[in-house]
């Protein structure tokens, strides 16, 4: 069995819940666990759970976004999938967010724009998930600019790999690029009031982390006692 569990989203100004990062998890005998290999769900799957998952949400959680890496971006099966479901969701508003993950087969960037340009025109959003990491650089981001609405700057993949010293100049620059660009700009790996200390002279639309709600495992309308969830969960 496969749900998603949810993330919270807070706009900055006012710091307000406004949405869910959803991720997808298997239930198996240890446990909710990341699955080893998302392919087996196909994109009509992963469609269906959404419609069977938005309705039972809270009312402030009007945005959704679901992560697909590169393999999963250029199907275009979820492209069609997720435009034939996106009215389903209303008054939720669904975008997908690219991660910067490397593919175990090869995904081209002529593949990568012609999927963005897919969900645009089919009105889904794109995010560009862990901006500046991975595959998800300048280049990539410039040439996918006319279908882009938002760039995510993670805090923690800079904790992660050691770069503390990098992370207010990496900030300097996406900022300008999100300006720039005129794009949202979310950052994320927000886990202490420092972090938010960090923020003060930058111009941050939305924020996600720890110090402001841990993922939160969502219900389907299937599930025998499905209720609407609570906003969020910051233990």
């Amino acid at each position: 069995m496969i749900r998603f569990w949810g993330q919270p989203k807070f706009l900055l100004h006012p710091l307000q819940p406004i949405g869910y990062e959803l991720f997808l998890r298997e239930k198996t005998a240890d446990g909710w666990t990341f699955p080893n290999d998302f392919n087996r769900f196909p994109a009509q799957q992963i469609a269906q759970l959404l419609v069977q998952t938005a309705p039972l949400m809270a009312s402030e959680f009007k945005n959704i976004s679901i992560n697909l890496d590169p393999e999963q971006f250029v199907d275009l099966n979820f492209c069609e999938a997720l435009q034939a479901i996106r009215n389903q969701l209303l008054p939720v508003t669904l975008t997908v967010e690219l991660t910067e993950h490397s593919s175990p087969t090869l995904v081209t960037e002529d593949q990568i724009y012609k999927a963005a340009k897919c969900f645009y025109d089919n009105g889904i959003g794109l995010i560009i998930d862990d901006v500046g990491f991975g595959n998800n650089q300048l280049k990539r981001i410039e040439a996918l600019d006319p279908f882009v609405q938002e760039y995510k700057f993670a805090i923690q993949n800079f904790r992660a790999n050691k770069m503390m010293d990098q992370l207010i100049p990496q900030l300097t620059f996406w900022n300008a690029q999100a300006q720039k660009k005129h794009k949202l700009l979310t950052v994320e790996g927000i886990e202490s009031k420092d972090d938010l200390l960090l923020l003060k002279d930058f111009q941050v639309d939305m924020l996600q982390g720890f110090a402001l709600g841990h993922p939160v495992y969502l219900p389907a309308a299937s599930d025998p006692a499905a209720n609407t969830v609570l906003p969020f969960n910051k233990n």
